[in-house]
């Protein structure tokens, strides 16, 4: 930002800030009834995420110097502190009644929004969001739990396998079994590439993420309803040795030249904006297969909706859905879309006007340029292609990640991957501690 500077609250600072001014009542109750005015004459709106980009910083100081009744205070996670002990600390001070105005999906465990609803720690936004109109339809849906919706999406990513026509096509059967029995018949040496970051033993892990475990796929081994877990059965222990067979043993190599030669049987894609799409289109010569990822109703691609949900507490609510509403307009969308890491507008009719303009964009920009070591000169985007984003959106759902579950996976499934346990051994270790968690939780 350029000669501008807000300030950032750290979680710590603001936490112990609001117990002390009374912001935090007992029993769940505020003992704040009326908004409190800053030196500026504008009631403050806290707003808490992990971290704020530059972008949003940007936008914040924006909407402060055009608003004259409210001001937003960002408040970020305090880095000397680790995330799970300043996340802690946020759910105690929500449930006593305090805590940030609004709070991105950041703050909120990242995507696991659920427990904070269920405990009426979040404001309904259902009606919110129906006066805002023309929301991607899958998008709106993503805060959701049963009628009500309690988050306020702003940007969204589509997250999918992809592969070739030669791998695979059958995306309506696209079901766990069938993906590893497919990949199976393949001449591979690994499924799908490991993210950046990701070491070889850890690669395994990711395999067992993307057929399902980890994306909504809970489900097949934990009965939520009667409280049960499953994670001894076979089922469970065939996707351990699957993952461990195809596991990403060299995770530095570029997914573009294993894909080329057969090696590799498909990659991971999060596509944000058209320029994604069309690499995409590019890499596998046009004729890509959006695989979505294994479900037992056939394969899904998976939403990632950026979000903030509102305080049930906070005495700032309507300070906070002007804020919102700032957010979504179409000035700002298109400013948060253009920017880095960006991801496509949540309103339909903005984006079908994206797609339009990035058309326009490839005719002004001829030079091309190169991701992956694929180099491809900007293409205008055929029909055919433009049905396969429309397809690709219209599958896209938005998943309830369990992440305690997933993360008792995460731990004890390693000592697999390292040779140190067999598969049955840490699917009972598995089993044992999700039952134990599902017990406590009842």
């Amino acid at each position: 930002m350029k000669n501008r500077r807000i300030k950032i609250l750290s979680v710590a600072f603001v936490l112990c800030m609001l117990c002390g001014c009374g912001q935090s009542g007992q029993g769940g109750e505020s003992t704040v009834s009326q908004p409190v005015l800053n030196e500026n004459g504008k009631e403050e709106v806290q707003i808490c995420a992990s971290v704020f980009s530059t972008l949003m910083q940007e936008i914040i100081a924006d909407y402060n110097d055009k608003s004259d009744r409210y001001e937003v205070v960002p408040v970020e996670f305090n880095r000397e502190s680790t995330f799970d002990d300043q996340r802690t600390r946020l759910q105690l001070d929500l449930t006593n009644g305090g805590g940030p105005d609004l709070l991105a999906d950041t703050a909120l465990c990242e995507i696991d929004m659920k427990p904070y609803a269920e405990n009426g720690l979040l404001l309904d936004v259902t009606d919110f969001i129906a006066e805002q109109d023309d929301f991607v339809r899958n998008v709106a849906e993503a805060n959701q739990l049963g009628e009500t919706i309690y988050g306020v999406p702003y940007t969204f990513s589509v997250g999918t396998l992809i592969t070739s026509p030669q791998m695979a096509t059958d995306i309506q059967n696209w079901t766990k079994d069938y993906c590893m029995a497919t990949a199976e018949e393949k001449e591979i040496s690994l499924f799908v590439g490991a993210p950046y970051g990701w070491g070889k033993e850890q690669s395994g892990l990711y395999v067992l993420n993307v057929l399902g475990v980890g994306r909504g796929g809970i489900q097949l081994f934990v009965d939520e309803e009667q409280g049960i877990s499953h994670f001894d059965q076979p089922e469970f222990i065939q996707m351990l040795e699957f993952a461990k067979r195809y596991w990403d043993a060299n995770p530095e190599t570029s997914d573009v030249k294993r894909l080329a030669t057969g090696e590799q049987f498909c990659t991971s894609g999060t596509i944000r904006n058209f320029s994604e799409f069309s690499y995409y289109e590019k890499l596998f010569e046009g004729s890509p297969v959006y695989m979505g990822y294994p479900s037992p109703q056939g394969g899904v691609s998976q939403l990632s909706v950026n979000s903030f949900y509102i305080n049930a507490a906070s005495v700032h609510k309507e300070g906070a859905k002007d804020f919102l509403c700032y957010l979504l307009s179409d000035q700002v969308q298109r400013k948060m879309v253009s920017g880095i890491g960006g991801g496509f507008p949540v309103k339909q009719k903005l984006l079908e006007d994206f797609w339009k303009e990035a058309q326009v964009k490839v005719l002004d920009n001829a030079e091309g340029y190169e991701i992956g070591g694929v180099f491809y000169a900007p293409e205008l985007m055929t029909q055919e292609e433009e049905r396969s984003f429309w397809a690709l959106l219209e599958n896209s759902v938005y998943y309830q990640w369990t992440n305690d579950i997933w993360d008792i996976v995460w731990d004890e499934a390693q000592p697999f991957f390292f040779g140190e346990k067999t598969a049955q051994e840490v699917a009972d270790v598995i089993d044992n501690r999700v039952q134990l968690y599902l017990d406590e939780t009842k």
